[in-house]
């Protein structure tokens, strides 16, 4: 079976992300788990260096021109040049990764939807972004053939928001990245110089988007340093897309008297990240809205508690291994933070079921189980057409 695969819907020049992470990886285990399938990984000029060193006899690169750097282009793109290229590749299934797919096109539709902040919080992406996605995430919704959501909880908001019916959508978890491990007390000394970290620190790791509610964590940071622990620090590791939330951010450290307490360390590298969180305390996690929560998966990999909200997946990735509180109560968030520093007991506690918890993730099986709903889909999908215009290859399936 010959198998597309979208990456055009991120960055070219995007730094080190959960997104880029996963196509990275879901590109280099597919070939290995699926070897009988040949593999098109459809890229851009300035996003094909993520996926060089992968290609193999089995894959091959695909470039379109754009990503979405140019973001229009990349949406009119998709639906026009990206159906021509499929065509001409003869092309039988295509993976849709980034939550849109072509509506026009001849061959089996698998779409990944990764995000319904639209719905969650409109208010926090901007009008015209929620109404766009709202709009066009339904439509591709309608046209594929099955969806992929990545964990149940998403599933069934994806059932319900966008209203498709439940038997379309499958679940498929993803992972992070096998450098996701406790890190060597040398390690943990290497990062602490290199980021200038000589206190104690709680850990924030996401890209800055204002539905992380880093604003809401900040505030309770501060009640724990005026409260309980004026000698510890708060790391915020993340990219910043938004400028102005960024400087929100930075006004409500001079509010709370926070300067010098609130570290903004911006993207790290993924090679750092394992100290980081190993160097760490805890990781503080209160986001409004997740579809998955990789930090959560990458803390518990870490040997890292986790506080984290009781909201969308987040209880369901944590699988009770996590202290859950009300993103929105800045009491709740401080009393969690001070009793996970405090109570020797609890944490061996969290680390040892988040150690457990953790290990449920795995690269080659989701890569698998994506192949699984890739390959049924397409069973059911020429079954279904009765296609006569190429016979499906049996013995690769």
């Amino acid at each position: 079976m010959r198998i597309a695969i979208d990456t055009l819907w991120e960055r070219g020049d995007s730094k080190a992300s959960s997104a880029v992470d996963y196509l990275v990886n879901l590109c280099k285990y597919l070939p290995e788990v699926g070897p009988q399938h040949e593999y098109y990984i459809l890229v851009g000029n300035r996003s094909a260096h993520r996926f060089v060193d992968l290609t193999r006899s089995n894959m091959h690169l695909v470039n379109c021109l754009f990503s979405n750097d140019r973001r229009l282009l990349r949406i009119l793109g998709q639906q026009s040049i990206v159906p021509v290229r499929l065509w001409s590749l003869g092309i039988d299934a295509l993976f849709a990764a980034g939550n849109v797919c072509p509506l026009v096109g001849g061959y089996c539709r698998v779409l990944k939807i990764n995000t319904l902040q639209h719905y969650h919080a409109p208010h926090m992406i901007g009008a015209a972004k929620s109404t766009y996605r709202k709009a066009a995430f339904a439509a591709s919704a309608r046209v594929a053939d099955a969806i992929v959501a990545n964990s149940s909880t998403t599933k069934q908001e994806i059932c319900s928001l966008v209203g498709i019916e439940e038997k379309k959508v499958k679940t498929v978890w993803e992972a992070v990245d096998e450098c996701f491990r406790p890190a060597s007390p040398e390690e943990r000394k290497l990062v602490r110089e290199r980021f200038g970290l000589t206190k104690r620190y709680l850990l924030f790791s996401s890209t800055l988007w204002p539905y992380k509610n880093a604003h809401t964590l900040i505030r309770a940071f501060g009640s724990l340093v005026r409260q309980y622990h004026p000698d510890v620090e708060l790391v915020i590791a993340g990219r910043v897309d938004e400028l102005s939330y960024k400087a929100q951010l930075d006004s409500i450290v001079t509010e709370e008297a926070l300067s010098g307490l609130v570290r903004f360390l911006g993207a790290v590298l993924n090679r750092e990240m394992p100290a980081l969180y190993s160097a760490a305390e805890m990781l503080v996690y209160p986001s409004l809205a997740e579809t998955f929560g990789k930090p959560l998966v990458e803390a518990m990999r870490c040997d890292l508690p986790v506080i984290a909200s009781r909201a969308s997946c987040i209880p369901e990735i944590l699988g009770g291994s996590g202290v859950l509180v009300d993103p929105n109560d800045i009491n709740a968030l401080a009393n969690a933070m001070h009793q996970v520093l405090t109570d020797e007991a609890m944490r061996s506690d969290l680390i040892e079921r988040g150690r457990k918890q953790g290990s449920k993730f795995s690269w080659p099986e989701s890569a698998l189980q994506t192949l699984e709903v890739i390959e049924s889909t397409y069973r059911s999908w020429y079954q279904h057409r009765h296609s006569r215009q190429r016979p499906i290859r049996e013995s690769t399936l």
